[in-house]
């Protein structure tokens, strides 16, 4: 910029002879080069040469005085930038913890929910991870002192990134479960809550019949827990009341437990209407069992989410068990052989 050049041009004492004259032929061509040769000389204080432009570089006085007063210009313009670097840097740090806190409170999304036959896997800006089940609802939030989900209603799969300065804490209706680092899956029903930890431990809360004074909801445990039991991994515990049980489950029930992660469910030995109750979480149909002998038929079968038609076909060839459709929605289940009698 050519204003900058005769700023400093005058600030050196270089501005005689024909520097004059050709710094006279510089601003005379525009008001805008005047103006801005003005405020750039602003920054050096105490400088004359915004006063007289037409002759101030001809004087002995005043080139003396662009000597003997550049080095404390140049100080004060130094102090200024530096206030103003400052000032800027601050300006940034409060902007940087106000964005912090954003990042942290509002990096995601404060409500997730599925539909029937839906799943969800849900990263966290703190390296957590919510595998949300079918027909499933959570609300997040977190800031600096702790991590909270409400889980409203279904399933969900938390693997909890380590944070001993943040618990991790997973809010329901029936009880609340705390951990600092783990990996376990909560299944709301209308009557209990069930816990299955695969690993670390979590502390167990069941909520209490009255809430606290201050409390903003009695249908959410906005108040505090009463904790009495500690679930580790390869254990499932039940809450309604208070923990109803706690019992240890094995590795291979583990997994079949948490199959729904990867979009499967597996069984091996539950009864007809255990299985289908399962399978009915994950899909609009209706299916009915035609007589109570047939609801306690063991099953071993593999089921596909998403798929009910393959499950049909699989109950058909390895429980000799049929299909009947009554309508869109609604089957029927019967033996081989049995539908005209049913």
């Amino acid at each position: 910029m050519e204003a900058r050049l005769w700023v400093l041009r005058f600030d050196d004492g270089d501005l005689t002879g024909t520097r004059k004259s050709e710094f006279d032929a510089w601003v005379s061509q525009s008001a805008a080069h005047e103006d801005a040769f003005r405020r750039l000389a602003g920054f050096w204080d105490d400088l004359s040469i915004v006063k007289r432009l037409d002759d101030y570089a001809n004087s002995d006085v005043a080139s003396r005085s662009l000597c003997e007063t550049r080095i404390a210009a140049r100080k004060n313009l130094l102090a200024r930038v530096a206030i103003t670097g400052i000032a800027a840097s601050i300006v940034a740090a409060v902007t940087f913890i106000s964005l912090g806190n954003v990042e942290t409170d509002r990096h995601f999304p404060e409500q997730y929910q599925t539909v029937i036959g839906e799943q969800e896997t849900i990263a966290l800006p703190d390296g957590s991870q919510i595998v949300l089940n079918t027909d499933s609802k959570i609300e997040i939030s977190f800031d600096r002192r702790r991590r909270t989900v409400r889980l409203d209603k279904g399933e969900a799969y938390f693997d909890v990134s380590p944070d001993s300065e943040r618990p991790f804490s997973v809010e329901t209706r029936v009880g609340i479960v705390t951990v600092v680092g783990t990996a376990f899956s909560l299944r709301l029903t209308d009557e209990k809550l069930e816990i299955t930890v695969k690993e670390g431990r979590v502390a167990v809360g069941a909520v209490p019949d009255i809430a606290l004074p201050g409390t903003e909801s009695p249908d959410f445990p906005s108040y505090q827990p009463v904790y009495t039991a500690e679930i580790s991994a390869g254990q499932v515990a039940t809450i309604d009341d208070g923990v109803e049980s706690v019992s240890v489950i094995p590795p291979r029930a583990l997994d079949r437990a948490l199959d729904w992660r990867d979009g499967e469910l597996s069984f091996n030995g539950e009864t007809l209407e255990e299985v289908l109750r399962q399978i009915e979480r994950y899909t609009n149909q209706t299916i009915e069992i035609s007589d109570e002998g047939l609801k306690q038929q063991r099953i071993v079968a593999y089921y596909k989410i998403g798929d009910i038609q393959r499950l049909f076909q699989a109950l058909d060839v390895m429980a000799n068990i049929e299909v009947e459709r009554i309508g869109d929605r609604h089957v029927r289940l019967f033996r081989s052989g049995q539908r005209d009698k049913s």
